[in-house]
C-alpha cells in the first residue's frame, strides 16, 4: 500500500485533515449525546384483561387460553407468559431478539386479541395493551399536595404534566400512583326494602336518566339547529337531589302512611368523594400519597443537556402550581449519568497519561510524542464516525475507547520502531518512513482486523446481551481502524520531521542491511531462543504442563453471566400474603416510607420512593418491574455513596422483620440483565395443579439448605379462601330471583357496582353503589344479605334460595406457551447461579416426574446459556474469516497452523489471574478472552512477517527466526506493557462490568509474552523443519524449495 507516500506527498492535506479531525473532534465531544447505557429493544407486550370476581380457574380456562392460543399463531413471538387471578389476567408477550420492526408486529397482536374478545364471558371489560413497555425514565418526580384531593389535584398535574411534555427532546410522560376519585353511594338497606327498592332498580334510573344524548337537528327559522336532550349529572349536589322512583305497590291504603311516589337520593343514600377503595394502585412518598412522573427521552438526546432543561422548565412550572404543592426528584438519570461519564472520563485520562509514560519511557521522548500524538487524533476520529453512525457516548462506548488504548498504540509503535531501524542502519529518512508504511501497512491491517474478527460474534449475535454489548464492539473496530489509517499516514509524517536522524556508517564497505551489534539484554535474549530452539522438545513440554494446569484452574473457577449494577440505589420487593386487600399493603408501604425518610435514622438514604400493586416507571434499563397484584409493594431507594448500600439493606431488612415480620422483604441491588445476579429459578409445567405444587416442594427443599441462599418461593403462592354461593335455581325462581339479580345484589353489597359516571370537565367520575363500612367489613353474614327481584317484588335473605360455603382457590395461576408452569425461585448471595444449581443438582436430579411434566431452567442460567449459544453460533463464522485473513496473508497453511496452535496457549495467564482477584467466569471475561486471543494472535502475525523479512534478506532459518524474535521483543514487550497498564485504571476504576474482562486481558497479557517470544520462534522452527519441508513436499507432489513456502 501506498499510503505512507501519497501521505509525504501531499503533507500540508495530510496536517490539514490531521489538524480539522483534531478541532471537529473536540467540538463534537463537548456536545455528543450521552446517557447511562446503551439503548437495548424491549420486546416485550402487556395485555390486561379483568372480569371482576370471576374465578382464576375460569379466567383461565376462558379468557387466558383463548389469547394465548391466538397469540401464537405469530411467528414473531417467543414467549407466551399468563398470570392468571380472580378476576385478571395479565399476558405478557415477547418477540424473538431478530424481530427489529416492532410496529407492525404489535398492530397484528392488537388485531390478534381483538378476534377473541367477542368470545370473553359477559363482564369482561376490554383488553388493555401497552405495547411501550421498555420505555426509561430519565427522571421521575414525586408530586404530593396532603392539602389537595385527587380531584383538586387533577388539573394541577395536567398543566405540570403538558408543560414537561413540550420541553425539546422529551419522549412521553407516565403518571404513576393516581388513584381516581369515585362517588360511593351507600345505602340504607333496610329503607330501600321497606321501600320495595332493589339495586338493580337504583341503577337503572340512574343509567336511564344520566345521558348526553343528541335529539337530531331541528329547523328553526330556516336554520338547522341541535337539539340536545340531557338529564346528565353534574355534580354530587345534583346527585344528592337526584329523584328514585317508589314502586307503587309500596304504598300504603291509608293516605297518611302513603310513601311518597319519589324519594331523593340523599335521603336514602350516603354519598362519599373520595379515592378509590381500595386503591388499584398507589405511590408513596415519605410516607404520603403522591403522584410520581416518570419522564423518558427521545434517543440521540444528550441526558446532560435535556436533564438540566428539564430541571429549568420544573421550577418555572412550580412557580405556576398552588401553594401546597410540592415536586422532588426521587430518581435522576443525569446525575447519574454525569457521575458515570466523570469516572469514565477520569479512566480515560488516566489510560492515556499511563500509555504516554510508558511509550516515552520505552522510545524516548520524540519517538514517545510521535507515537503518542495518534491517540487523541484516533479518539476524536473515533467519535466523528460514531457522531455520523448514531452511537451515543455511554459507559458501553467508553469502555470501548478505553480498551482500545492500549491496542491503537501497537500500530504506532511498530512503525516507529521500524523508521527507528531503518534509520539507524542508515537509510534515507524519507524513504525510511514510506518503506515502513508500505512493508507494515498489510500485517498491521490483518492485526487489526484479527482482533475485530475475535470480537464479531458479540456484534452478530441476537440477544439481548449482545445488543448492549454491540456499541463496544462497533466503537472498538472504529479505533482500531483508525488507528491503522493514521498511522500509515499520520505517523510517518510525523517520524520524517521529528524523528531523530542517525548519520550513515563512514566504511563505505559497511553492510546497510547489517544488523548492529547485540548487547546487554538483547544479546541475552538472543541466547535464551538459541537455547530454546536448541531444545524444542522441553520447552514444549513446559508449555503444555503450563496450558494443563491453566485449563484445571478454569474448570474450577465459578462461572457466572453479569455482575450487579454498581449505581448508589437499590430495588426492594415486598410481598404480603397473597390475596391481602391493596389498603393493608398501602399501610405497610407507608409505614416503611416514613422510616426510610427519618434521617435520624438513616442519614445515607437521599430519597425513596414507594409503590403499591405496581412497580412505578422503569428507571434503569435491565428493570423487570413487578406484576400489578394487591399484596405487592416495590420500592426504589438511592443512597448518598454506594459504598453504603450493603449497610443500608441489612438496616431495612432487620427493621421489617422487627416491625413487620409477616412481610416477605427482598432489598437487592440492580441487575444489568433481566434477571438479578444469582438468581436461581426452576421452571415446572405440566397440567395439574396439585403435581405441579407437589413437584416444587421438593425443588424448594433442594434450594432452602444452600447456604447464602434467600428468597426461596414459588410463583404461584398458597391458595386463598374464597366464597362459594350455590345457588337451588328451583328456589330462586320460585321466588322470582334471576341469578343475575343475586350476583349484581352481592356485587353491590361487597366491592360495589358501577352505576353510572359524573363529568368532571374532560373527566369521567364513576359512581358506585357498594354496601356500607360494616357490611364490606366482614364476609360471615352474608347469606343474610337481601335479594331483590327484578320484577320489584319483596326481598329475601339469601340464605333462603343458596347455600354459602368456604372454598381455596388458587392466588394465582401462570402459564407459559400454553402450559401451566410453576417456577420455583431462589438467589444466591454467597456464590452464582450456576454454583447454587450445582449444589441442587443431586437432589433435583432424583425427583421422579411424571409423564407429561418436565423442568427446565430460567433467570440468569437460562440468559447466560442464550447469550453462549448466540456467541458460539457466529465464532465458527468468524474463525473462518480469521483463517481465510491469513492464507492470504501468509499463503501458507503451516504459517496458519502456528497461529491456530498458540491460540489455546493465550489462557496460561488467565486461570491463575482469575483465581487471585476471585473473578467468576463471566460473560465479560469471556469477553476478555477474546480479545486476548486476538491480541497475542496479532504480535505473532508481526513477528511472522519480521521472519520473511529476515529470511529475505538471505539469512538461514535459525538465524532469521532469532534476528526477528530479537528485532521484535521491544516492540512486543512496550505494547504489552501498555496494555496492560493502560487496563488497570479500567480494572480499578470503571465498576464491577469491566472487571472480569480487565482481569482477563491482564492476567493472560502477563504470562502471554512467553507465547510470542518464545513459543512462535519454538513452532516456526518445528512446523518449517527440513523434515517438515520434504514431507509436505511428498504429500503435495512439490520440490522443496515450493514446500518450504508452503
Amino acid at each position: 500500500m501506498k499510503l505512507a507516500e501519497g501521505a509525504l506527498q501531499s503533507s500540508r492535506l495530510t496536517l490539514f485533515v490531521a489538524l480539522l479531525i483534531l478541532i471537529t473532534g473536540i467540538f463534537t465531544f463537548l456536545s455528543f449525546p450521552s446517557q447511562e447505557e446503551p439503548s437495548v429493544t424491549i420486546r416485550d407486550a402487556v395485555i390486561m384483561i379483568s372480569n371482576p370476581g370471576m374465578p382464576s380457574e375460569r379466567m383461565e380456562q376462558l379468557i387466558a387460553r383463548p389469547v394465548e392460543e391466538n397469540l401464537r399463531q405469530m411467528a414473531e413471538l417467543k414467549n407466551v407468559v399468563s398470570t392468571v387471578r380472580s378476576g385478571s389476567v395479565l399476558v405478557k408477550a415477547t418477540l424473538r431478539e431478530d424481530v427489529k420492526e416492532l410496529m407492525p408486529v404489535w398492530q397484528r397482536l392488537r388485531a390478534k386479541v381483538q378476534e377473541v374478545e367477542p368470545l370473553f364471558p359477559t363482564g369482561t371489560l376490554p383488553a388493555q395493551i401497552d405495547d411501550d413497555f421498555g420505555r426509561v425514565a430519565i427522571a421521575s418526580i414525586a408530586v404530593t399536595a396532603p392539602d389537595f384531593s385527587m380531584s383538586e389535584m387533577r388539573e394541577p398535574l395536567k398543566m405540570l404534566r403538558e408543560g414537561i411534555f413540550r420541553l425539546p427532546g422529551i419522549q412521553g410522560v407516565s403518571v404513576h400512583g393516581w388513584q381516581e376519585d369515585r362517588v360511593y353511594l351507600e345505602f340504607d338497606r333496610a329503607r330501600m326494602a321497606g321501600l320495595g327498592l332493589s339495586p338493580a332498580a337504583v341503577l337503572q334510573q340512574l343509567r336511564q336518566q344520566n345521558v348526553v344524548q343528541s335529539g337530531g337537528q331541528a329547523v328553526l327559522a330556516g336554520v338547522n339547529s341541535v337539539v340536545i336532550a340531557s338529564g346528565e349529572i353534574r355534580s354530587v349536589a345534583e346527585l344528592e337531589n337526584f329523584m328514585l322512583s317508589v314502586p307503587l305497590a309500596r304504598q300504603g291504603a291509608d293516605a297518611s302512611h302513603l310513601g311518597p311516589a319519589q324519594i331523593r337520593l340523599g335521603a336514602l343514600a350516603r354519598l362519599q368523594v373520595q379515592k378509590a377503595d381500595p386503591p388499584e394502585s398507589a405511590a408513596i412518598y415519605k410516607g404520603q400519597d403522591a403522584v410520581v412522573l416518570g419522564i423518558s427521552m427521545r434517543s440521540g438526546q444528550n441526558v446532560k443537556t435535556v436533564g438540566a432543561a428539564l430541571q429549568q422548565r420544573v421550577t418555572e412550572l412550580q412557580a405556576q402550581l398552588p401553594a401546597g404543592f410540592s415536586l422532588d426528584y426521587v430518581t435522576f438519570q443525569p446525575d447519574v449519568v454525569k457521575t458515570e461519564m466523570g469516572r469514565m472520563n477520569q479512566v480515560m485520562g488516566e489510560t492515556v497519561v499511563i500509555v504516554m509514560i510508558v511509550v516515552v519511557l520505552f522510545l524516548g521522548w520524540r519517538a514517545g510524542l510521535v507515537v503518542g500524538s495518534i491517540v487523541p487524533l484516533t479518539i476524536l476520529l473515533t467519535l466523528l464516525i460514531m457522531r455520523s453512525l448514531g452511537i451515543e457516548l455511554h459507559s458501553v462506548s467508553m469502555a470501548a475507547i478505553i480498551i482500545a488504548l492500549g491496542l491503537l498504540v501497537d500500530n504506532g509503535i511498530v512503525i516507529v520502531e521500524d523508521v527507528e531501524r531503518r534509520l539507524a542502519l542508515g537509510e534515507d529518512r524519507r524513504n525510511a518512513c514510506i518503506e515502513a508504511g508500505r512493508t507494515l501497512a498489510i500485517p498491521l491491517l490483518t492485526s487489526s482486523l484479527v482482533i475485530i474478527l475475535a470480537f464479531s460474534p458479540f456484534f452478530f449475535g441476537n440477544t439481548t446481551t449482545n445488543e448492549y454489548l454491540k456499541p463496544l464492539v462497533i466503537v472498538l473496530g472504529l479505533c482500531l481502524l483508525g488507528s491503522w489509517l493514521l498511522c500509515l499516514t499520520v505517523t510517518p509524517l510525523l517520524c520524517y520531521y521529528f524523528l531523530k536522524a542517525h548519520p550513515k556508517p563512514a566504511d563505505e564497505n559497511h553492510d546497510a542491511h547489517a544488523e548492529p551489534q547485540l548487547t546487554g539484554f538483547y544479546a541475552g535474549y538472543a541466547k535464551v531462543i538459541r537455547y530454546l530452539l536448541a531444545h524444542k522438545a522441553i520447552f514444549m513440554g513446559f508449555m503444555v504442563a503450563l496450558l494443563t494446569g491453566a485449563l484445571l484452574l478454569l474448570a474450577n473457577l465459578p462461572a457466572g453471566f453479569l455482575p450487579p449494577s454498581d449505581r448508589p440505589q437499590f430495588q426492594m420487593g415486598l410481598e404480603l400474603q397473597p390475596g391481602t386487600d391493596t389498603r393493608q399493603t398501602k399501610q405497610v408501604v407507608e409505614d416503611l416510607s416514613r422510616w426510610l425518610a427519618d434521617r435520624q435514622v438513616n442519614p445515607e438514604v437521599s430519597t425513596s420512593i414507594g409503590y403499591v400493586a405496581e412497580g412505578g416507571p422503569r428507571v434503569v434499563l435491565a428493570l423487570t418491574p413487578p406484576m400489578p397484584a394487591s399484596h405487592v409493594g416495590y420500592f426504589t431507594v438511592t443512597v448518598k455513596d454506594a459504598k453504603q448500600l450493603k449497610t443500608v439493606m441489612e438496616r431495612t431488612t432487620a427493621w421489617m422483620n422487627d416491625h413487620h415480620p409477616d412481610v416477605r422483604i427482598d432489598p437487592k441491588l440492580f441487575s444489568r440483565s433481566s434477571n438479578d445476579a444469582g438468581a436461581v429459578a426452576y421452571r415446572i409445567s405440566g397440567p395439574d395443579e396439585n403435581v405441579l405444587r407437589a413437584i416444587g416442594e421438593q425443588v424448594k427443599a433442594a434450594l432452602r439448605p444452600i447456604p447464602g441462599m434467600v428468597m426461596v418461593r414459588d410463583d404461584w403462592g398458597p391458595r386463598v379462601p374464597r366464597m362459594n354461593v350455590q345457588i337451588d335455581q328451583a328456589k330462586a325462581r320460585a321466588l322470582g330471583i334471576s341469578s343475575e339479580d343475586i350476583a349484581t345484589t352481592l356485587a353491590a353489597r361487597n366491592s360495589g357496582i358501577q352505576a353510572s359516571v359524573m363529568r368532571d370537565n374532560d373527566t369521567l367520575v364513576p359512581l358506585v353503589i357498594r354496601g356500607t363500612a360494616s357490611e364490606r367489613a366482614s364476609a360471615e353474614n352474608l347469606a343474610n344479605t337481601l335479594i331483590y327481584p327484578a320484577n320489584g317484588g319483596a326481598p329475601h335473605p339469601l340464605s333462603a334460595m343458596a347455600a354459602v360455603s368456604l372454598d381455596f382457590e388458587p392466588a394465582a395461576l401462570l402459564r407459559r406457551n400454553l402450559v401451566r408452569t410453576l417456577t420455583v425461585e431462589g438467589r444466591s448471595t454467597h456464590g452464582t447461579a450456576l454454583q447454587a444449581v450445582q449444589a441442587a443438582a443431586p437432589v433435583v436430579s432424583q425427583i421422579a416426574l411424571p409423564p407429561g411434566y418436565r423442568i427446565e431452567m430460567g433467570a440468569e442460567i437460562e440468559d447466560s446459556a442464550e447469550a453462549n449459544v448466540s456467541l458460539e453460533q457466529y465464532l465458527p463464522h468468524a474463525t473462518v474469516a480469521m483463517l481465510v485473513l491469513f492464507l492470504w496473508q501468509f499463503r501458507s497453511f503451516r504459517k496458519l497452523a502456528l497461529i491456530l496452535a498458540i491460540i489455546p496457549f493465550a489462557m496460561i495467564g488467565v486461570g491463575p489471574a482469575m483465581m487471585i482477584a476471585g473473578e467468576p467466569m463471566s460473560f465479560m471475561a469471556t469477553f476478555g478472552l477474546l480479545s486476548l486471543a486476538g491480541i497475542i494472535v496479532n504480535n505473532a502475525v508481526l513477528l511472522l512477517e519480521r521472519i520473511e523479512e529476515e529470511l529475505a534478506e538471505g539469512k538461514t532459518r535459525r538465524e532469521a527466526v532469532v534476528a526477528a524474535a530479537v528485532a521484535r521483543l521491544r516492540p512486543i514487550v512496550m505494547t504489552k506493557m501498555t496494555c496492560i497498564v493502560g487496563l488497570i485504571p479500567l480494572l480499578l476504576f470503571a465498576g464491577t462490568l469491566w472487571t472480569g474482562m480487565a482481569v482477563t486481558i491482564i492476567g493472560g497479557l502477563m504470562l502471554g509474552t512467553l507465547i510470542t517470544l518464545g513459543l512462535v520462534p519454538v513452532l516456526y522452527e518445528l512446523l518449517f523443519s527440513d523434515r517438515i519441508a520434504q514431507w509436505a513436499a511428498r504429500l503435495t507432489g512439490r520440490n522443496n524449495a515450493q514446500a518450504v513456502a508452503a
